[in-house]
């Protein structure tokens, strides 16, 4: 595998704020990677999705194929890394299709007129997520879930090199999440990068190579699911109880405990 990611030093502070919510990162990812980042809120997990998409300020090195971030032109750049925040809110309301197909604006023209190769892969996304009943629903008068279905094609018609995912699930049923996680590890396989912040620590094992886990604005621990997955990193970073179950194929799974917990009435 070849190297597309390397952060040195990465550090960021919010304006009007004194405390770094990114502070000496030092990581890099390879060609086919996919990388779970956790961590409790306030951690720095989206500060740092934010970062790699060069949506902020930041102090110290992201080397996306050899390049500072800083230095790529914002067209080149979206056709590298697709971005799935945690939220997607447009402006005016528009057909799913017509949301899908802004996936390929970084390839047309100024007209943004599609190409039968732009058509080609915005039907492949409806294909891939099993939505082509949506094409032509509002996006407004979706649920929840199928709008982040929809966003998740958005990006998936892009066809970028880095997928960087932001809690893509939150809004999803176990069923979609399952599906979305299995098609973001066939684009893996095919080559695509995926980095992904997770909030469900059993996710992140089950879909991750490896697992960064932050604390404060810092890693407190990286590696593969088994190894940093444990009741002494959930009780520090997390300052919770549980146990640790490991299943097939070494897969981790956390059970949060309340018996330890005291309730004071």
């Amino acid at each position: 595998m070849s190297e597309v990611l390397k952060i040195e030093n990465l550090s960021y502070v919010y304006p009007k704020s004194s405390k770094k919510a990114l502070d000496s990162l030092n990581f890099s990812v390879e060609k086919g990677e996919i990388i779970g980042i956790i961590g409790p809120n306030g951690s720095g997990k989206t500060t740092l999705i934010k970062a790699i998409s060069g949506l902020v300020e930041y102090e110290g090195s992201i080397k996306l194929f050899g390049k500072e971030i800083k230095s790529i032109p914002r067209t080149e750049l979206a056709k590298k890394i697709g971005v799935m925040a945690q939220e997607f809110s447009p402006i005016y309301d528009a057909r799913a299709i017509d949301i899908v197909e802004m996936g390929r604006t970084p390839y047309t023209n100024l007209f943004g007129d599609l190409s039968d190769l732009d058509k080609t892969y915005v039907d492949f996304a409806f294909k891939a997520l099993n939505i082509a009943h949506l094409r032509e629903r509002m996006f407004y008068s979706l649920s929840g879930g199928e709008r982040q279905i929809v966003y998740a094609a958005k990006v998936f018609a892009q066809s970028p090199e880095i997928f960087l995912l932001d809690e893509a699930t939150v809004h999803l049923d176990i069923g979609n999440a399952q599906h979305l996680l299995l098609k973001m590890k066939e684009r893996a396989i095919n080559g695509a990068t995926v980095i992904a912040t997770f909030h469900d620590i059993n996710q992140a094992s089950v879909f991750s190579d490896r697992i960064i886990v932050m604390k404060s604005g810092k890693i407190y621990s990286m590696g593969e699911p088994e190894e940093v997955i444990t009741r002494k990193m959930i009780k520090e970073v997390y300052n919770a109880t549980c146990e640790i179950v490991k299943g097939p194929s070494n897969v981790v799974n956390v059970l949060m405990t309340l018996d330890t917990m005291l309730v004071n009435r």
